[in-house]
């Protein structure tokens, strides 16, 4: 199941109330969590020899148990602590006293010679400040960060880089740029947020045991997606189903000179799963791709407004809705007055829709009155259009991409997909979903005709509005992340990502599959 993104106040009520009711000493649970720690430096980076920095709090607490399980494991360990350890927490000075006597301790309030300590190490563990920071790292603490980022070795983050705001992703300071973070426990917003993709490496997250009935309280309402939720939410395929079993997608897109988008849009829906795809083109569109979407059913709307999608087509649509189980409309379609009008009365059809591109554009505050409409709805917008929706600045709506998407699920009563880095996806209730696949080579004109095709062909397939988003999204950027392993980023096209969407889905239907990273 989707696992929760949670804040550092979060999490600390989450530590406090395993402590507080179920009796887990707060020692234990800093035990489990350096353990694991060890365990991934083991497993990740087989090192001989280990540098690690203490500050304060829980945070200086668990590395003193990666230091002593290292020894343990016959690890050469050099310690730099920027606190004294008669200075830390009661678990923090218990860990101090039962740290050995072979273990190179500096005791220190500066970082001079860190370089030379440190010299002989395969790799460095930072477990110097934790999730209640606020702002920037003072003294010795923002010393130390900017000096281990200087040496240039691999750093490995104990819960969260020291300097990221574990709520905003911000740093204010000096921030631990890590190759890797093991986080305790849950992963938390500002990892996902700001500067937190490029300064937390890769992320793991550590499960110390905190009890099932807390960490999935429906108080917390932050969730990444994770593999399982898709697995579990793909439509079954019945050995005995015909096409007609997996539902059909009409697909409206395209204008003169964006006869692309339709092929993309359509072309993806083809390989959702659905058992028929219809796409409704502009004659002129229609002319373009006829070869090319051999297996979709094509319906050319002619007209004096046949290089646009135009209301003087609605009649000839009407037949094509009554064949459809889910529509999708907005890539390439334009903004002409009569494609607006044709928008207009096309969300009044009480049908699963995926609304994308010029469609938002052609409704702007309209779509707040989608609150209408009783079938499962998604919203697919980028920045700007959400922008442009909510009358707000495209920065507005990149500082706080939860409020923004959330805030347009609950007044529109639809399910939202804010497209970016980390994909939020929310429902009108509040929840909120991000996605952890996909990649910056997919920040590419098309690549988002083909994820409203995969959307609008798994609500074809009855998926709910919120299932066809998040499985929709996930299967789109692992599509995009295949791709960057064979192609690279830099040269990738939409049509890449197309043609890797069957693969996606196929690993995603492997029941041994597993996630290779949380983030």
């Amino acid at each position: 199941m989707a696992i929760k993104l949670v804040t550092g106040e979060e999490m600390k009520e989450i530590d406090f109330r395993t402590i507080q009711e179920n009796e887990i000493p707060g020692i234990e649970l800093m035990e489990r969590a350096g353990t694991k720690v060890t365990d991934c430096l083991l497993e990740n980076w087989n090192p001989k020899k280990v540098g690690i920095v203490t500050g304060k709090g829980n945070n200086a607490g668990d590395g003193l148990v990666v230091a002593r399980r290292l020894r343990e494991k016959g690890i050469e360990v050099a310690l730099i602590m920027l606190t004294a350890g008669n200075n830390l927490s009661e678990s923090g000075r218990t860990n101090f006293e039962r740290l050995p006597d072979d273990i190179v301790i500096l005791d220190r309030h500066s970082v001079e010679g860190m370089e030379e300590v440190f010299a002989d190490c395969d790799v460095l563990v930072d477990a110097i400040l934790g999730t209640g920071l606020e702002g920037a790292p003072r003294g010795c603490f923002g010393e130390a960060i900017a000096a281990m980022n200087a040496l240039d070795q691999t750093i490995v983050a104990i819960d969260i880089p020291s300097g990221l705001n574990s709520n905003t992703g911000e740093a204010e300071g000096a921030c631990i740029v890590a190759s890797e973070t093991v986080t305790i426990g849950l992963p938390k917003l500002g990892m996902i947020q700001g500067v937190g993709p490029q300064v937390c490496g890769r992320v793991t997250v550590a499960d110390i045991g905190f009890p099932a009935n807390i960490v999935e309280s429906k108080d917390l309402k932050n969730h990444l997606i994770t593999l399982e939720d898709v697995q579990n939410g793909l439509p079954e395929r019945m050995y005995d189903g015909h096409k007609g079993t997996f539902g059909s997608l009409l697909v409206l897109a395209g204008s003169w000179g964006m006869s692309g988008a339709a092929f993309l849009t359509t072309a993806c829906a083809l390989r959702s799963g659905c058992g028929m795809v219809y796409g409704a083109f502009p004659r002129e569109v229609q002319n373009v791709v006829e070869g090319m979407l051999v297996e979709a059913v094509k319906i050319p709307l002619d007209g004096k407004n046949h290089h646009i999608l135009s209301y003087e087509n609605w009649t000839r649509l009407e037949l094509c809705l009554e064949k459809a189980t889910a529509i999708a409309v907005g890539p390439g379609i334009g903004t002409a007055e009569e494609t607006v009008r044709l928008v207009d009365e096309l969300v009044c059809v009480e049908k699963p829709l995926v609304i994308d591109a010029d469609a938002l554009n052609c409704l702007k505050e309209k779509v707040l009155y989608l609150t209408k409409r009783e079938a499962p709805t998604v919203l697919t917008p980028h920045p700007g259009e959400m922008a442009r929706i909510l009358g707000r600045s495209v920065k507005e709506i990149q500082e706080d991409r939860f409020e923004a998407a959330r805030y347009l699920a609950r007044e529109s009563q639809t399910v939202v997909l804010l497209k970016g880095a980390y994909t939020v996806i929310a429902e009108p209730e509040g929840r909120i979903f991000v996605n952890p696949t996909g990649n910056a080579g997919m920040a590419k004109g098309g690549t988002g005709d083909v994820l409203t095709g995969l959307i609008g062909g798994l609500l074809a397939q009855g998926c709910s509005a919120l299932e066809a988003a998040r499985i929709g999204a996930y299967v789109h950027g692992m599509a995009g992340d295949l791709v960057r392993e064979r192609k690279g980023e830099r040269g990738m096209t939409a049509r890449d990502v197309l043609e890797h969407v069957a693969e996606a889905l196929l690993l995603c239907e492997e029941v041994d599959s597993k996630d290779p990273v949380v983030l």
